[in-house]
């Protein structure tokens, strides 16, 4: 399956935003889950679902372990992991400083210099643009779209129902809970691996 790709236009830099330029861009596909990675390199692998987490497990606490003390790590030939720093508050003359202000702060990702993709690309249809609106569905259409979706894979994290419907993230997360409440859907896991499930009507399966 080759990805979809789009044209954003920007303000053009050289000429200070008078004229705009197109540069293509990914449409999104939405998230691929934890859960189905280890799903993935089990069924194809020798390994067990099992062994897949704990070393993964392993991996996350070693990498945070070093980089807990300064260090910048190498994760497999993907990309390099470095912490950042942040301040309580603004600092402006060196007698401000004081060492419980600062802590550390999100990780950085820098990506190996051959770590690239290498697949076929296709414009993507016009159903598929960028920043679908939500103000383009209903709220019926949106849970048809949604019943569609859960029809064919089984589940649906928050992340990828707000690229399914053009819905802001909090928006998004608003609808699930009262898709919920009206018994519609089910929920299995913890944010933020948690997943959305159609929910069975009373006496299926039996």
């Amino acid at each position: 399956m080759a990805a979809k790709y789009d044209f954003l236009s920007i303000p053009n830099p050289k000429d200070g935003g008078k004229t705009r330029i197109l540069y293509p861009k990914l449409v999104t596909n939405g998230t691929v889950s934890w859960e189905q990675l280890v799903h993935e390199i089990a069924s194809e692998s020798s390994f067990e679902p099992g062994t897949v987490v704990g070393v993964m497990t392993e991996i996350e606490r070693r990498v945070l372990h070093h980089l807990s003390y300064g260090y910048r790590v190498q994760v497999g030939s993907m990309c390099y992991a470095e912490a950042s720093l942040q301040a309580d508050r603004e600092i402006k003359a060196e007698n401000e400083i004081h060492a419980q202000s600062i802590h550390f702060g999100k990780i950085n990702l820098q990506p190996a210099k051959n770590f690239r993709c290498d697949g076929s690309l296709e414009r993507a249809d016009r159903f598929r643009k960028f920043r679908e609106s939500s103000s383009r569905f209903t709220e019926d259409e949106r849970f048809a779209r949604l019943q569609t979706y859960l029809q064919k894979h089984g589940a649906i994290t928050r992340t990828q129902y707000s690229e399914l419907t053009g819905l802001l993230r909090s928006n998004a997360q608003r609808e699930l809970n009262k898709w919920i409440k009206a018994g519609k859907l089910t929920f299995e896991g913890r944010a933020p691996h948690r997943v959305y499930k159609l929910k069975e009507a009373d006496g299926e399966g039996e």
